[in-house]
């Protein structure tokens, strides 16, 4: 019985340190994307209006920002789809969705819900018109599963676009081109729409459903 007190106190510990970690690695990596995403030098590396022109977003679309980080994108996306819009800010950390909740609240914007997603699956709660991946892709594993899954939350009309690296990859990066992202969009029933060039060290592509 001794034992199985002893064993029974090291599992809850274990446990507990375990979660006492994730909430501090999340709330690092949140305080490092809140600095980092919105810099001057970015913001302007990015050319963020001439983004939000080409997706051809309407005032009323359902938009997913997956990997949405510090929401920089999704608020840009609440404004374009007006109040009669709406706009899943999507990621994994929940410490960045509670500052993308927070920063909506202060801005007064009440057409950005957050999401909190799984490594593999977005976890979207409705079908959509637009999903949006920047600067993203290279964190997940297997990437042409991710799209498939990810294509399945697009309604009859819906596009991905995808922002990614041309070089000056980060470390640790799963490395691919626009001719693999070619690939997998196919596979999982897409057509390019079209590719863009004007932000530094990146690619823009969309791709729609297949009618």
């Amino acid at each position: 019985m001794k034992k199985l007190i002893i064993l029974t106190i090291i599992s809850i510990s274990a446990l507990l340190a375990v979660l006492c970690f994730t909430v501090f690695k999340n709330f690092i990596k949140a305080r490092f994307y809140i600095q980092h995403m919105e810099t001057d030098d970015r913001v302007g590396d990015m050319n963020i209006d001439r983004i939000i022109a080409a997706l051809e977003i309407n005032p009323g679309d359902s938009v997913a920002d997956i990997g949405a980080g510090s929401g920089l994108f999704s608020r840009k996306f609440a404004s374009a789809v007006a109040q009669s819009g709406k706009v899943y800010a999507v990621d994994i950390n929940s410490e960045l969705l509670e500052h993308i909740d927070n920063t909506s609240i202060k801005s007064g914007i009440h057409n950005i819900q957050t999401v909190l997603a799984g490594e593999k699956d977005p976890k979207l709660p409705e079908k959509v018109n637009l999903i949006f991946i920047c600067d993203v892709l290279h964190y997940i594993d297997d990437q042409e599963k991710y799209i498939n899954t990810a294509s399945g939350y697009l309604n009859a009309h819906g596009r991905i676009a995808i922002i990614s690296f041309k070089e000056n990859w980060p470390p640790m990066a799963n490395k691919f081109n626009e001719d693999d992202v070619a690939i997998w969009m196919k596979k999982s029933g897409l057509d390019l729409m079209s590719t863009e060039h004007f932000i530094k060290d990146h690619y823009l592509v969309i791709y729609k459903k297949k009618k």
